[in-house]
């Protein structure tokens, strides 16, 4: 009997089995986020305020805590966390245990969800196809852009240094096809060199940029425009095949960068690849006949071009009589050039070079070197103290311009400047210069220099955030089960 008694106690009080998914049986299905530990104490290694909260409401039950633990975040974007008890402790009656284990919420209503739960994380498929510890479930977050193309990411976490998370993106079901076909094939490649703020690689299918900008960010009319100009584009130079067939030519690759200019401002640099010297030609063709059929359609309707482009050798640099490009000074000079086989764009001409792409196995690669980025915030805080007076410089604007602009003033323009479009462009270009001085005679009183250091105060409270990190980057690959990932994060080192 004693014998049999003490089995019975061993087997009540014994450890309990390390588990693959901690609690998520628990968890319920509709969860946006799920993150389990086989172990409690790993949570301790989190720093972070959702953490610190979680492990001093679970200090009570310390001693009665056994193997895993979940933490999950519900439909309604409250935590809650679960936490496997032992045995003798999970037999005691208590409104805070649960199918043995201890249950705590960020609220009382988070609380309730979780006991009304009618389906579990561990009974849905994406769960079950991505076998991770981590899980988003993007289906409840209905993400914007490309994210809406996959249904749930897996991931697994290594402490590091680098900490590193790795995991994959599943695709949703109605958008494999596109993937296997035109990004799964795609040429594979690397990060690129450098050490700018921000850099990335990326894969792309073009005709599919095409589908998304027509018809999703123009309207109707600007739409049609685009339409008709590309069924142009396919007569003259494409000897009538499908423009949207010349697109799926190009690419697949482009990248973009964030990087240091003379001026104290950064600039941005984009460039998209081409796959042999003819289609580059036939690329350069199209960009300078669109821009030049969309200056003179405007100008046959007497308005001013948006921009203008002139040609110096092998770039072309782009003009456009606005207050903020003014502002910038030459920190903005926007130009392009079509050089081997890439076609190059940068906000700021001395910077118009595109960095090395080494060869490798990722699809899409992204590197932030946080010092140097952050610097770009500083740089930048002026501009976005500007954009909070615009509309008081743009009211000053208006009104000095109705006062140079009189109607003897416009009869004498219209001496001066015969062709309509001329005219429109010096009144923009006046109304631009009239903005500009605007905003830099705002730009010397109290309102506006407490709205720069308000915005200097928010990025230094960026920079103290994240003054543990030095340096991160992505990297990843289009596979026919979906976009298998790896970021890492590098600490900054302790001096």
């Amino acid at each position: 009997m004693l014998l049999l008694l003490g089995v019975t106690l061993a087997s009540f009080l014994r450890p309990r089995p390390v588990e693959k998914f901690p609690l998520a049986e628990l968890v319920p299905a509709d969860a946006v986020f799920y993150a389990g530990f086989p172990d409690y104490r790993e949570l301790e290694t989190l720093r972070t305020p959702w953490s610190e909260e979680i492990r001093k409401r679970l200090d009570p039950a310390r001693p009665h805590l056994s193997g895993g633990l979940a933490v999950y975040v519900d439909r309604s974007f409250q935590w809650v966390a679960l936490a496997r008890l032992t045995r003798a402790s999970a037999a005691l009656a208590g409104a805070e245990v649960r199918d043995g284990a201890a249950v705590i919420a960020q609220t009382p209503e988070a609380l309730a969800r979780q006991r009304t739960r009618t389906a579990s994380l561990a009974e849905l498929p994406e769960f079950q196809a991505l076998g991770s510890r981590c899980f988003f479930n993007l289906e409840i977050l209905k993400p914007r852009g490309r994210l809406r193309d996959f249904s749930a990411i897996g991931f697994e976490i290594r402490p590091g240094p680098p900490f590193t998370m790795k995991g994959r993106a599943l695709y949703r079901g109605g958008l494999f096809r596109i993937y296997l076909e035109k990004y799964v094939h795609a040429p594979r490649r690397g990060a690129p060199e450098g050490g700018s703020a921000l850099q990335a690689t990326l894969t792309e299918h073009f005709p599919r940029v095409w589908e998304e900008v027509t018809h999703d960010l123009l309207d109707t009319i600007d739409c049609e425009k685009a339409e008709r100009e590309a069924g142009l584009l396919s007569r003259d130079l494409l000897e009538g095949r499908p423009f949207r067939e010349f697109l799926g030519k190009i690419g697949p690759g482009w990248g973009l960068a964030l990087v240091p200019t003379p001026y104290s401002k950064p600039a941005l640099v984009v460039w998209i690849d081409f796959p042999d010297e003819a289609t580059k030609d036939v690329a350069a063709k199209m960009v300078h006949r669109a821009i030049s059929d969309g200056i003179r359609v405007r100008r046959e309707r007497g308005l001013a071009p948006a921009f203008e482009i002139t040609a110096e050798g092998s770039v072309w640099r782009v003009k456009a009589p606005r207050a903020a490009a003014l502002r910038l000074g030459e920190a903005f000079t926007p130009a392009y050039t079509f050089e081997k086989n890439r076609f190059v764009f940068s906000t700021c001409a001395a910077t118009l070079s595109a960095p090395a792409v080494a060869g490798g196995e990722s699809h899409g690669a992204l590197t932030l070197e946080i010092g140097p980025l952050l610097e770009s915030l500083r740089q930048l805080a002026p501009l976005v103290a500007d954009e909070t007076f615009r509309p008081e410089a743009e009211r000053s604007a208006a009104a000095l311009y109705v006062r140079t602009f009189t109607p003897g003033t416009l009869t004498a323009l219209k001496k001066q400047f015969p062709d309509p479009s001329d005219l429109a462009k010096y009144q923009e270009t006046q109304k631009a210069q009239f903005e500009a001085k605007a905003l830099e005679e705002i730009s010397k009183t109290l309102p506006y220099q407490e709205e720069l250091t308000r915005v200097k105060a928010t990025i230094e409270a960026w920079a103290d955030s994240l003054g543990w990190l030095e340096r991160a980057s992505w990297s990843g690959r289009f596979t026919s089960e979906g976009l298998d990932f790896e970021l890492r994060a590098w600490p900054t080192e302790k001096r």
